[in-house]
């Protein structure tokens, strides 16, 4: 019998650095999808302030701390980062789907951070545009991705079949931005 071993799904490929930036692993707790039934948005937040001390965002917005923090990933769509939710609290008001093992989770920190960003996706990242605590669900390198400016940088999602090639293309663009502003 074959033992099999948990890993990550970027266990092999992190940690990069490349310049002034650095490209990490984050692993949060649990990743569970919470989309609230018609016209239960607000006792959905209710119920998770009370159980995680973090409510829904407003769109195009995360919100939290580094244990519990709750992301908006689309129209009626969140994701909870961090404890598995209370299922008799939240669950009366939203469908819960936990996504752990679906998603990759990567820190893209360091001065250099932004421009290595507007290599790999269409949205405007500067700082005055897309502020801490802003999400946005786009294109990143021509995958599917959920990216959140952090203070130090961004957090970049993408779905786990697209890690090594998230790893990659991201590199790339480190590597490229560390040629062009030698320190």
């Amino acid at each position: 019998m074959v033992d099999l071993i948990a890993q990550t799904p970027l266990e092999d490929l992190l940690p990069k650095s490349a310049g002034t930036t650095t490209l990490t692993e984050a692993t949060p707790d649990a990743i569970t999808s919470i989309m609230p039934g018609k016209g239960a948005e607000a006792a959905c937040s209710e119920a998770l302030q009370k159980a995680h001390e973090v409510a829904l965002p407003s769109v195009g917005r995360s919100a939290g701390k580094a244990g519990n923090r709750v992301i908006w990933t689309g129209r009626g769509q969140y994701f909870l980062l961090g404890d598995k939710p209370v299922a008799k609290a939240v669950g009366k008001f939203a469908a819960l789907t936990d996504q752990s093992d679906g998603w990759a989770v990567m820190l893209l920190e360091g001065e250099d951070a932004p421009a290595v960003m507007a290599r790999l996706t269409p949205v405007d990242i500067r700082a005055q545009h897309f502020k801490r605590g802003h999400t946005v669900r786009t294109e990143l390198a021509h995958m599917m991705s959920v990216i959140t400016r952090t203070p130090k940088g961004f957090e970049i999602m993408v779905m786990r079949s697209f890690a090594k090639t998230a790893v990659s293309r991201i590199q790339e663009a480190m590597q490229s931005v560390a040629a062009q502003n030698p320190r």
